[in-house]
């Protein structure tokens, strides 16, 4: 039998002492992706060091590179700078930083059944950013996307009531980035 969920606001107090360390980022990651019914290659978690955002979920992308806060193309970097957040339901039509996209997360070229893997289906159609404001301002960035072919076969359109719940997540986490 699962083990059931543990409630959010108690993870987010259990990763407090440690701070958002790699296996608390994969906690708090899977669980924001429960919370909405996606992946979890379709949460980010970003935290500001220094003038850049650097990913702290997924892992894969930590070492990928970062992104300027002066970067005009960035959702995340708008997210911040503005400090609010927002949706997109056209993603795949809007100008965005793309390099983070082009990265392999759910496998290594094929999927469970062996097939090629198809880097279109999984192209972000549909995207949520919000900020983590913490003591001194923002700290970090939430995002949470729908991957797939096209727009309707990602799945539903984010709603004000996602992006409320997404800000609430992102007030939560705030104390865990040190």
């Amino acid at each position: 039998m699962a083990t059931p969920a543990v409630p959010f606001p108690q993870l987010v107090k259990d990763c407090e002492a440690d701070g958002l360390t790699v296996k608390n980022a994969e906690k708090i990651g899977a669980e924001i992706a429960r919370a909405f019914g996606v992946q979890t290659h379709e949460v980010g978690i970003l935290r500001v060091e220094r003038q850049n955002l650097v990913f702290v979920y997924p892992v894969k992308l930590h070492n990928v590179g970062s992104i300027p806060l002066n970067t005009t193309s960035s959702v995340a970097v708008r997210t911040v700078n503005s400090k609010r957040g927002e949706i997109i339901n056209n993603f795949a039509q809007t100008k965005h930083t793309t390099i983070f996209e082009s990265v392999e997360l759910e496998g290594k070229g094929t999927n469970a059944f062996g097939d090629k893997h198809d880097h279109s289906v999984h192209m972000i159609q549909k995207l949520m950013s919000a900020p983590v404001l913490g003591a001194a301002g923002v700290v970090g960035v939430i995002q949470v996307s729908r991957k797939g072919a096209n727009a309707p076969a990602s799945g539903p359109d984010f709603t004000p009531a996602d992006l409320t719940k997404l800000s609430s997540m992102a007030a939560a986490i705030a104390k865990c980035f040190k």
